[in-house]
């Protein structure tokens, strides 16, 4: 029986429940592959690594290394037979049987098995690749080089065909409708949604503030918590920032221009890691927040208004007992920095308020009804696509006024500037979702011009500087 554990939030790995041993071939994977990969995805992997061991036991009596170990670390293809018993295993309920699964009345319900069960299969084919690259090889095997780049030609041909037939099972980015995993604001709605989230206005009087107007539509009641969870939301709308990204924001993660006090460049990175003059300091969190991926570590000017507003916070409203340096911090004593968990519970009661007080963005009847839980990814979203239609009109500009006439490549140089500070990876797939949501609003320019002038509008006026820097006058 196996287990996946989390290591002090350094890392995942695969345990051996009776043995108290991590599989040898489980951690060269971790060690070689998953390492660098943020948490969720290093025990997303894992775990069906570990539904594989188990599977593996199950069947054969042995363990899946000692097995490999008695092929002498060769029958890699052996291994990838196994991969459709392996599905049927899932789909049985972790049972080992010869009976094929059936529906049980819920078609919905069961596909979504069969989708979950084939990412499961998906993941065991990264492994095996793996373990193809690794011991097809010299090192391990005595023969001619030629051989050895057939037998592991026939596994990389037996895994496509594996993931090619699982593949029907899974609904891929790319086959999704454009707005089933692209969900963000309208302009509308965002306006609407800034309201609920707007600070009361207060003037400083110390050792508190005195409220001038409440925000009724607000459902924090302390200030400190409600500028803090501002200006967090500000980073994640206007610079498309990931919530970990946010939570890993220290003050020495800000750092002005000499010859230009215009703006400010923000610092995206695990600072522990980096060779840079950061002092270290034990993050005293549960979940640790971390990078996403070795792309996500980026630079970004940010206008000085909203470097303002996070000083301010920073220096002026959050606890002065905080002994650490952190942006965001907890209301509470000890005044740790702010938990990943804290950020969903408390925007889980904005978008309650938002759904109370504006009932009318959520109308099954309209268009642009929201459908399903508003998260903090959406502002994500909606930042991206935004920022997409502003890059793609200067970039269609450039083109225009360097004379160019076949403007094919205008939506990609948009989507690589948008990747770059996005901080997506060059395989992910999510500025071309991006592009193709915008190039479905361009085929119908004409009969949408009038509204398109106004989406533009109404987004420049969301993200006007002074409008956001009103609420500190």
């Amino acid at each position: 029986m196996y287990k996946v554990e989390n290591c002090n939030d350094e890392f995942y790995c695969l345990f051996d429940v009776e043995t108290a041993t991590t599989p040898l071939l489980a951690l060269r994977y971790l060690e070689s592959e998953l390492l660098e990969n943020a948490l969720g995805t290093q025990k997303a992997y894992l775990e069906s690594l570990k539904l594989f061991y188990d599977f593996w036991l199950a069947k054969f009596g042995v363990t899946l290394d000692y097995s490999f170990h008695q092929s002498e670390y060769t029958d890699v293809i052996a291994i990838a037979d196994q991969v459709m018993a392996f599905w049927d295993y899932l789909l049985a309920g972790k049972l080992i049987t010869n009976v094929v699964a059936l529906p049980n009345g819920n078609i919905k319900a069961f596909n979504k098995v069969k989708a979950t069960s084939a990412k499961r299969c998906r993941d065991v084919c990264q492994f095996i690749r793996f373990l193809s690259d690794v011991y097809l090889n010299a090192t391990y095997i005595s023969g001619d080089l030629t051989t050895l780049r057939h037998h592991r030609a026939d596994v990389k041909i037996r895994l496509y065909e594996l993931k090619k037939k699982l593949s029907q099972w899974i609904k891929s980015n790319q086959e999704s409708a454009s707005y089933d995993y692209l969900r963000s604001l309208t302009p509308e709605q965002f306006q609407d949604f800034i309201q609920v989230i707007t600070p009361n206005k207060v003037k400083p009087k110390l050792p508190a503030f005195e409220n001038l107007q409440v925000n009724p539509l607000n459902p924090v009641i302390s200030f400190e918590v409600q500028m803090r969870n501002y200006v967090l939301i500000t980073l994640l709308v206007r610079y498309g920032l990931r919530i970990g990204e946010s939570l890993l924001l220290r003050e020495n993660s800000f750092l002005p221009y000499r010859k230009d006090d215009s703006r400010v460049l923000m610092r995206i990175r695990t600072f522990e890691k980096e060779d840079l003059d950061d002092k270290t300091i034990d993050d005293a969190r549960t979940y640790k927040p971390k990078i996403k991926t070795a792309d996500s570590v980026r630079d970004i000017d940010i206008s000085m208004a909203h470097y303002r507003q996070i000083m301010l916070y920073y220096k002026c409203i959050r606890s002065k007992s905080c002994n650490h340096d952190f942006i965001f911090a907890s209301s509470m004593k000890p005044y740790k920095p702010i938990a990943y968990s804290t950020v969903m519970s408390e925007f889980k009661a904005y978008t309650k308020s938002f759904t109370k007080y504006f009932p009318e963005h959520f109308d099954p009847h309209y268009a642009e009804s929201i459908e399903g839980d508003i998260t903090p990814h959406w502002l994500r979203h909606t930042w991206a696509y935004g920022t997409l239609c502003v890059i793609y009109e200067d970039v269609k500009q450039q083109y225009i006024e360097s004379g160019v006439v076949n403007l094919n490549g205008l939506m990609a140089d948009a989507q690589d500037k948008l990747r770059v500070q996005g901080g997506w990876s060059k395989k992910s797939n999510m500025p071309s979702k991006y592009g193709k949501r915008f190039l479905q609003y361009e085929a119908n320019r004409t009969l949408l011009n009038i509204y398109k002038n106004n989406f533009e509008q109404s987004m420049n006026n969301c993200f006007d500087e002074d409008g956001w820097d009103e609420v500190f006058r």
